[in-house]
């Protein structure tokens, strides 16, 4: 579902990302984890072409986009990237003048020009979903940051995406709120649902993760299967990290 190769990314003379190489298959569940300043975020922005790579390839559902593109092709194939991509930030960035319902809607109707009464169903049962139908015509301002954050992604469901893409989608949260939000996370990988998710709740990414990809210093450092990598890491700076958790 995501391949990448040699993908790299610089800001000015700093290289934030050097050389990543990625697969994650359709329905599995990817955990990314490391310190502050590793890349992880910047990783999750080049995948949808919110950051622009400086080189190197990425390949999501198929599409393919290369720094060797045409920047003509390259945006063309960005684009579709993200009519396949739902993406959940650490601010939830919900327009603060629509209700929730409206806010769920709104890329239907934009997006995809579907007639208001479908997309109306269509927010209604996500809403359902997340379990926030009764707070459907609530101002985001009415509404506690777990709420706002399983609207988000109410509203990244509604494009019907073949990936999801969670970047610290706690970490704006009151730990009290942490766990609504983690849940919502946990019925959609069980649905199948291909996750790449930064995180720093290590046990929820020990519960849900099929696999975990530790980065520092913009690089993978290792990788494996959660069990393996919370009780046996085999580097060095894995071990620092986790002890420190």
């Amino acid at each position: 579902m995501i391949k990448t190769n040699a993908l790299s990314k610089s800001f000015q003379n700093t290289e934030v990302l050097k050389s990543i190489d990625v697969e994650v298959e359709s329905g599995e569940v990817v955990a990314i984890l490391g310190p502050s300043g590793s890349g992880k975020s910047t990783l999750l922005r080049c995948l949808n072409g919110l950051e622009e790579m400086t080189s190197g390839r990425v390949e999501l559902a198929g599409i393919v986009v290369d720094s060797k593109q045409s920047k003509k092709e390259r945006n063309k194939n960005i684009r579709e990237i993200r009519m396949h991509t739902g993406m959940v930030f650490q601010q939830f960035n919900l327009y603060p003048h629509k209700t929730a319902l409206q806010n769920v809607m709104e890329a239907l109707l934009v997006v995809r020009k579907m007639p208001k009464e479908k997309a109306v169903s269509i927010a209604e049962r996500l809403l359902t979903r997340v379990g926030l139908f009764e707070k459907k015509d609530a101002f985001p301002s009415r509404l506690s940051g777990g709420q706002q954050q399983r609207v988000a992604i109410a509203r990244a469901l509604a494009m019907e995406p073949a990936v999801m893409l969670f970047d610290e989608p706690t970490s704006a949260l009151d730990p009290e709120l942490v766990g609504e939000v983690l849940t919502v996370i946990k019925e959609l990988a069980k649905e199948g649902m291909t996750m790449v998710i930064v995180t720093h709740e290590m046990e929820f990414a020990r519960e849900v993760a099929d696999r975990i990809i530790f980065m520092a210093d913009g690089v993978i450092v290792e990788q494996g299967i959660p069990g393996e990598f919370f009780a046996h890491p085999e580097t060095d700076r894995a071990k620092k990290f986790l002890k420190k958790m």
